[in-house]
């Protein structure tokens, strides 16, 4: 699982059991419950999964497994205004690298972790 633990507030949780609760806590309706989940949290790390096992009575490892087959899914925060440098054949030969490197230098980025301000992220 991810390697960033938050505690989840009590609220956090009431608000969790209530989309799990719009869902009649079906386990058929785990999808529903992990998208509306993330659009609340903004991503679904392991604590929020955990709960929601929990209330639709479903293993933890398959709710995991969920989130981390579809691409939609995220565990890690997602900056507010994602920026994405592609790096594909024909991207790379008209000098994507050189791109990627200043961004790198001059925004002192590491790639795929929110910026400290979490307003920006950066995939490649």
């Amino acid at each position: 699982m991810s390697s960033i633990k938050i505690e989840l507030r009590q609220e956090d949780v009431a608000k969790i059991k209530e989309i799990c609760t719009s869902f009649d806590n079906e386990p058929q309706e785990l999808i529903n419950v992990l998208h509306k989940c993330q659009e609340h949290f903004g991503y679904l790390p392991a604590e929020v999964q955990e709960v929601i096992s929990t209330e639709i009575g479903v293993p933890v490892a398959k709710v995991y497994g969920v989130v981390t087959f579809y691409s939609f899914f995220t565990m890690t925060p997602k900056g507010k205004h994602p920026i994405s440098i592609c790096m594909g054949t024909a991207c790379y030969v008209r000098g994507a690298e050189k791109v990627l490197d200043e961004f790198k230098k001059d925004w002192d980025y590491r790639l795929d972790r929110p910026q400290r301000t979490a307003n920006f992220r950066c995939q490649v």
